[in-house]
C-alpha cells in the first residue's frame, strides 16, 4: 500500500533511529500507533516525558503508557476513536495522566488525529504539570486575598458594631448601679468589669485581624513573635492590647518594645518553668508592657533580677525615658512591667 500514510511515515524514517528525526525538535511528545495500538513512531520528547527509551516504546502497545486504573477499558475506547475517524482532544475537561517508567503519573493533555480511515492514529502529548502548579498557586493566592479581605471586614464589623454596643451596654449598667441597692450594685459593677474584659479581648482580635495580614505591621510582628515563643515555651502566650498601640509608637519605640518582649518571653522559658504567660500592651500617655507568668517566681534577694536579659530590658526602657521592673506575683509566678513615655505627636497608623 504505497499510499498508506503509516507506511509512508515509516518509510520516511520517522520510526527509525537512522532516518531524519525532525519530530524530535517538536516541544510536545508525538506518537503514531497502528490500528492495533502498537507504537510505530515515538519522538525523543515523549521518551523523556515517559522515562522510556524510544526503543522500548517502538513495538510496544500504547497501553504501556496508560495508567493501571484505565488500562482495561482503553482498548475499547481506542477502537471507538478509530471507528469515528475524527480528530479530537482526548477527554476534554478531564485530568489525564500518562504512566511513566518509574510508576509515577504525569499530568498531560492529548490530541488525537486518525490516519487513513482508522488504520492508525497520531497522538500529540503535552506535559501540563507546570501549568497545573501555576493554576494551583493562583488559586491559593486568590484564596489568601479573599481571606485577607474577610479578616478586614470582620475587624471593621467588630469595631464599628460590637464594640459600640458593648460600650453602650456598659454605660447603661453603670447608670443602673447608681440607683440600685448596694448588693445589686456590686453585682452590676461586676458585670461591667466583665464587659470591660470582653472589650479588651475584642480590641485585641480587631487589631490582629485588621493588621496582622499587612506586611510590616506591628500586628504581623507580634503574631510572629508569639509563634516563635511557642517553640521555646511549649505553649502560646496570650496577647492583650488596650488603646491605639500601633498608631502611638514611633519606629524607635517599636524596635525596643519587640526586643524587650522577646527577651521577657525567653526569660520565662529559661527560668520560670511556667505553663501560662500573658503579654498586655496598653497605650495612653505611656506605652506599657505587662508580662505575667505562673512559674516558680524568683527571690529578689538572691540576685535573679540582675540577669543579663533583665538588664537589657531595663537599659532599653531607660534610653527611651522609661523603666523596667519585675516582682513576684502574690499567688504564683512573676510580673514584669516595662514602660516608656509616648510622644505627644504620635505617628498615624
Amino acid at each position: 500500500m504505497p499510499n498508506d500514510p503509516i507506511t509512508s511515515l515509516v518509510a520516511s524514517g520517522l520510526a527509525s533511529s537512522d532516518g531524519p528525526r525532525w519530530i524530535d525538535e517538536l516541544p510536545d511528545g508525538v506518537m503514531v500507533c497502528d490500528a492495533d495500538g502498537t507504537v510505530i513512531v515515538a519522538n525523543s520528547r515523549l521518551a523523556a516525558m515517559s522515562g522510556h527509551s524510544i526503543d522500548d516504546l517502538l513495538g510496544a502497545g500504547v497501553e504501556l503508557l496508560v495508567p493501571t486504573a484505565s488500562r482495561a477499558r482503553h482498548p475499547s475506547l481506542r477502537a471507538g476513536f478509530m471507528g469515528a475517524g475524527a480528530a479530537r482532544p482526548m477527554g476534554p475537561g478531564v485530568h489525564l495522566t500518562m504512566l511513566c517508567a518509574d510508576g509515577s503519573e504525569l499530568p498531560v493533555e492529548i490530541s488525537l488525529s486518525p490516519l487513513d480511515g482508522g488504520r492508525g492514529a497520531i497522538a500529540v502529548v503535552r506535559d501540563v504539570s507546570e501549568r497545573l502548579q501555576a493554576e494551583a498557586m493562583l488559586r491559593t493566592t486568590s484564596d489568601l486575598l479573599t481571606l485577607a479581605d474577610e479578616r478586614e471586614r470582620i475587624a471593621r464589623d467588630l469595631h464599628d458594631t460590637v464594640l459600640q454596643r458593648l460600650f453602650g451596654l456598659g454605660l447603661e449598667l453603670q447608670a443602673m448601679a447608681i440607683r440600685a441597692p448596694s448588693d445589686l450594685a456590686e453585682r452590676i459593677e461586676s458585670g461591667v468589669d466583665e464587659i470591660d474584659r470582653i472589650i479588651r479581648e475584642i480590641r485585641t482580635a480587631v487589631f490582629t485581624l485588621g493588621s496582622a495580614s499587612r506586611t510590616g505591621s506591628l500586628g504581623q510582628e507580634l503574631n510572629a513573635l508569639t509563634l516563635q515563643a511557642k517553640r521555646v515555651l511549649g505553649f502560646t502566650p496570650r496577647l492583650r492590647l488596650d488603646g491605639p498601640v500601633e498608631s502611638s509608637i514611633s519606629p524607635e519605640i517599636r524596635v525596643e518594645l519587640l526586643a524587650s518582649m522577646r527577651e521577657a518571653l525567653t526569660n520565662i522559658a529559661r527560668h520560670a518553668n511556667a505553663s501560662e504567660a500573658e503579654v498586655e500592651l496598653s497605650a495612653g500617655d505611656v506605652l506599657t508592657m505587662r508580662v505575667l507568668d505562673n512559674g516558680k517566681g524568683f527571690d529578689p534577694a538572691a540576685g535573679a533580677v540582675a540577669g543579663n536579659g533583665l538588664r537589657n530590658m531595663a537599659e532599653r526602657a531607660r534610653l527611651l525615658g522609661g523603666a523596667c521592673t519585675i516582682a513576684p506575683r502574690p499567688e504564683r509566678g512573676s510580673e514584669l512591667l516595662w514602660w516608656v513615655p509616648l510622644p505627644a505627636d504620635a505617628p498615624d497608623a
